[in-house]
């Protein structure tokens, strides 16, 4: 009898034999789970990009509450931010050392357990300078919104790099790891809008140019709040997504 004949009453074949499909179903949920996050946070910053702004079309009479922000509450999360961001940088920079950013593999061999450690605190650290993203729609809120889903997106790299280093399957920890680098691709690629929103809220509410970008060295990509003073180039910086 042929496969597409089989009787539906028929047993179901046997796996292969050295093969436990309950061992191996927690990897496969994993990967799946986290291939679905990196979905979603690719179509979450694409439509963060959009923003919320006024048009030439907007009625005259019709607020726009995203551009009315408080500037009080905007130097809260400027200095928020920036310490967030000197936590996150220097994650992001030794990251790149073993999750290459120009399309290569990453090494097999995984790093030390103090480096993953020292990745987890900077972003445990980031994350709590951020807090709870809040839930309104002023600019300012949806520049916080956007930065701390890009914190959870590389906490989450973080944790999926160390789970590689679990899975003794190479092919399988080759996947893992490449999931690692999509997820940090993701968090930079989300940090970029939210803080391009943010330097313009800085700059309308006083505050001045806050040029902050991941995808900037460390050295090129820092100014303080209320200096008045930014990088120059915006995210043109070293991280090739």
């Amino acid at each position: 009898m042929s496969e597409q004949h089989r009787s539906a009453s028929a047993p179901a074949p046997r796996p292969p034999e050295g093969i436990d499909p309950v061992e191996t179903t927690p990897v496969t949920w994993w990967l799946t789970g986290i291939s679905l996050v990196t979905a979603g946070a690719a179509c979450a910053a694409a439509v963060f990009l959009g923003g919320v702004h006024a048009t030439a079309d907007t009625p005259s009479g019709v607020e726009v509450s995203a551009y009315r922000p408080d500037p009080d509450r905007v130097g809260e999360l400027l200095e928020d931010t920036r310490m967030a961001y000197e936590e996150l940088a220097p994650v992001v920079g030794v990251m790149e050392v073993f999750l290459p950013t120009d399309g290569s593999h990453p090494s097999l061999e995984p790093t030390e357990a103090s480096v993953v450690h020292s990745w987890r605190t900077g972003v445990c650290e980031a994350a709590e300078y951020l807090g709870e993203p809040p839930e309104g729609t002023d600019a300012h809120d949806l520049a916080h919104a956007g930065l701390a889903s890009s914190v959870r997106l590389l906490s989450m790299s973080v944790e999926t790099y160390a789970r590689a280093a679990l899975v003794e399957d190479e092919d399988l920890r080759m996947d893992v790891l490449h999931i690692a680098m999509d997820l940090r691709d993701q968090a930079v690629l989300s940090w970029e809008p939210a803080a391009a929103q943010l330097d313009m809220v800085s700059v309308d509410t006083g505050h001045g140019p806050f040029e902050l970008y991941l995808s900037e060295p460390p050295e090129e990509g820092r100014s303080d709040p209320g200096d008045g003073a930014g990088t120059e180039g915006g995210s043109g910086g070293g991280h090739d997504h």
